[in-house]
C-alpha cells in the first residue's frame, strides 16, 4: 500500500521511466530506467553549451547506463527528448563562496565612482531616503539618495472602466432598493 501511495504521488524513485545523471570522479554517469528496451542515445549539454551524443548500454532490470569523461566544471544537462536530468561537476564550494566576509573594501571603488554610500544594516542607523538630482551626491552621514534621472519611456496606456455603466447603475439601484426594503421592516 505504501509503494502504491508513493507511486501515485509521483515519487521519482518509483517512476517506471526515469533518467538520472551523476558525476563520479571525472566521469558523468547517465542511467535510464524504462519498461521497454530503449537504446536511443541521449544528448549531453556541457557547461560551455557544447553538445555530445552518448550511447547507453542496456543492462538487466530495464536499465541502460552510459559514461562520459568530463573536463569542465559546472552544470551538465542530459536529455533524451522527453526527460531531462541535471548533474553538477566541480567543488561544492566554488570560488564565489570562498570569501564571503562583508567588508566595504570591495565596493569602495563602485561607491566612489557613483557618489553613493555604504550603510550597515546592523549598525542601528536607518538612513533617511531622499531624491537627489542627477549630478548631486547620493549619500550623506545619515541619508541615502535615489537619483531622479528622468529616464523612462511611456509606450502607451489604456483606460478601461472598472464596471460597465449599466452594471454600475444596476448595483447602485439594487443597493438602494435593498436598503429601502430593510429600512421598511
Amino acid at each position: 500500500m505504501r509503494r502504491l501511495a508513493y507511486w501515485l504521488m509521483k515519487e521519482p524513485d518509483l517512476d517506471e521511466n526515469d533518467l538520472r545523471a551523476t558525476v563520479e570522479g571525472g566521469r558523468l554517469v547517465v542511467t535510464r530506467q524504462s519498461l521497454e528496451p530503449d537504446n536511443a542515445p541521449v544528448t549531453v549539454t556541457a557547461p560551455d553549451g557544447s553538445r555530445k551524443s552518448l550511447k547507453l548500454t542496456p543492462q538487466e532490470g530495464g536499465r541502460s547506463v552510459g559514461e562520459l569523461a568530463i573536463s569542465q566544471m559546472g552544470l551538465y544537462r542530459v536529455s533524451d527528448g522527453s526527460k531531462v536530468a541535471l548533474a553538477a561537476a566541480g567543488p561544492l564550494n566554488p570560488i564565489e563562496f570562498s570569501d564571503v566576509i562583508t567588508t566595504p573594501d570591495k565596493l569602495a571603488p563602485v561607491v566612489a565612482a557613483t557618489g553613493g554610500g555604504i550603510f550597515w544594516a546592523g549598525s542601528g542607523v536607518i538612513p533617511e531616503v531622499r531624491r537627489v538630482a542627477a549630478g548631486d551626491s547620493a549619500a550623506g552621514r545619515d541619508w541615502i539618495g535615489f537619483r531622479a534621472n528622468g529616464d523612462y519611456t511611456v509606450s502607451g496606456f489604456t483606460e478601461i472602466p472598472l464596471l460597465p455603466a449599466v452594471a454600475a447603475l444596476a448595483l447602485i439601484v439594487g443597493g438602494l432598493l435593498a436598503a429601502w426594503r430593510r429600512e421598511g421592516r
